[in-house]
């Protein structure tokens, strides 16, 4: 038998998450990341297509967990920068990832975010040029 006060209760602080990287580009198109916390610097990776990078997580008492990527494709010289996890209220990210497993994947066009529920993948952010 759980104790209530052992329970954890979906968007409570404390909760277990995982994110997740996939490089989901056409053939030969490596995805260099680099992702962080205020506390947690995940390091640089060169991800191959069909590979991933991920890692887990407990959310912070206070409800302040952050984590952000910088995402570039090494042959079009395109970049993305972007939160890819917030401890919110707002319901838009715990939804889509199934209040536990958020994956983001990189594709041609953009940085996509799979809507788990719907089984479906979602474009959240385009390519930008540059570095």
């Amino acid at each position: 038998m759980i104790s209530p006060s052992s329970q954890v209760i979906k968007g409570s602080p404390l909760q277990e998450w995982h994110v997740r990287i996939v490089n989901k580009m056409s053939r030969g198109h490596r995805l260099f990341i680099h992702c962080k916390s205020k506390d947690d610097d995940l390091g640089k990776h060169d991800i191959r297509v069909g590979a991933e990078f991920s890692w887990g997580f407990k959310t912070n008492y206070w409800g302040t967990t952050l984590f952000w990527c910088y995402m570039r494709k090494d042959i079009y010289k395109a970049h993305a920068s972007f939160n890819v996890f917030w401890s919110s209220y707002d319901d838009w990210l715990s939804y889509r990832c199934d209040s536990s497993d958020c994956i983001w994947t990189a594709k041609n066009d953009g940085i996509y975010l799979r809507n788990v529920p719907q089984k479906r993948d979602e474009l959240v952010h385009k390519w930008q040029p540059g570095q």
